[in-house]
């Protein structure tokens, strides 16, 4: 059900092609479905994409990106709907909200300013 879902609207999944590569969870995400947030029933081992798992993002949490120590696993309803399928589940912008938040009103306030000296 949708109010399963309690991630944010604003974060971005990468969804490219899934790879051989499995993603990871940190001890506060552990257990979790990278996809509803449920704890109950992992059923399937998390795939993620070629990109996702080069490099130093292969050890890092899927959801949070601090550093991974458990494999992470779609919960049984999540597999039933088939959403294991839609692509890699990584979360992209981990902590970029705020930043972006902050460079959008700088730029505003820029953007003022010069309105005001012409």
């Amino acid at each position: 059900s949708m109010a399963m879902v309690k991630h944010h609207s604003d974060l971005i999944l990468c969804l490219k092609l899934q790879g051989s590569g499995i993603g990871k969870l940190c001890d506060q995400c552990e257990g979790k479905c990278p996809i509803c947030d449920s704890y109950v029933r992992p059923t399937c081992l998390v795939r993620i994409c070629n990109d996702c798992n080069y490099g130093s993002y292969k050890e890092k949490c899927i959801i949070c990106g601090k550093l991974g120590v458990s494999d992470a696993y779609y919960c049984r309803e999540c597999v039933i709907l088939e959403k294991n399928q839609d692509g890699c589940p990584r979360i992209l912008n981990v902590g970029s909200s705020r930043a972006d938040l902050f460079y959008d009103k700088k730029k505003y306030s820029v953007k003022d300013l010069k309105n005001n000296n012409h």
